[in-house]
């Protein structure tokens, strides 16, 4: 079988780590006063702010997915409400249909592809941001062993990969469907998870038949 990659320093079983970015976490002030829920969009979002200011676990947390969840609860937050998307974009449409006259706080990265801030111009909801953490390109101590197969998990994974390394003799899988966008600027045979999280990415990349 081939290996395969995730391009991150999380551990997965069955894949080995080549990480082509890295997480900065920051160190802003963050108040918590006037604010009725948080918003998360990763698991470095919640990591961020628990380095920051534990007050984040009295209030309660909208997650964009399972494993988002899963870290706000391991770091004794609290759970409003999880997203049946993935997608940033279709996370701040599912919350505007439910919630109207709130104060939400978007603990986010530097750089996102989605335009949450636009979608809750369009409510009666207030959105804050706080900027938490940045991702910042990483070449990797190991060399990549080909042929294998590379597991994509978000738009700053293509792009830093392809800093370092060329897309030949790989087997392309994206989380979803803007990281299979960008990918399709170098490969193409992209296969993608009906449910975008690495795990499915993992049990599908175990699947292929060779």
């Amino acid at each position: 079988m081939k290996p395969i990659y995730v391009l991150t320093n999380e551990k997965y079983e069955d894949a080995l780590n080549y990480p082509v970015i890295k997480i900065n976490f920051l160190s802003p002030s963050i108040s918590f006063e006037g604010i009725d829920y948080l918003i998360f969009t990763s698991k470095n979002g919640v990591r961020a702010v628990d380095k920051i200011n534990k007050e984040w676990q009295k209030i309660p947390s909208f997650a964009i997915g399972k494993a988002t969840a899963k870290e706000i609860k391991k770091l004794g937050g609290k759970i409003e409400f999880i997203s049946k998307s993935a997608y940033g974009d279709e996370f701040a449409k599912e919350i505007i249909q439910k919630y109207q006259n709130k104060t939400f706080l978007f603990l986010r990265a530097k750089k996102i592809i989605s335009p949450i801030s636009e979608i809750f111009k369009n409510s009666s909801n207030i959105l804050k941001e706080i900027i938490v953490y940045e991702t910042s390109c990483n070449e990797p101590n190991e060399k990549l062993i080909k042929p294998s197969i590379v597991i994509f998990s978000s738009p700053s994974t293509v792009e830093c990969f392809a800093k370092i390394n060329d897309f030949e003799n790989i087997i392309p899988i994206a989380i979803g469907k803007k990281t299979k966008n960008i990918l399709s600027n170098y490969i193409n045979n992209i296969l993608i998870p009906k449910t975008p999280s690495i795990k499915e990415c993992i049990n599908l990349a175990k699947n292929i038949k060779l």
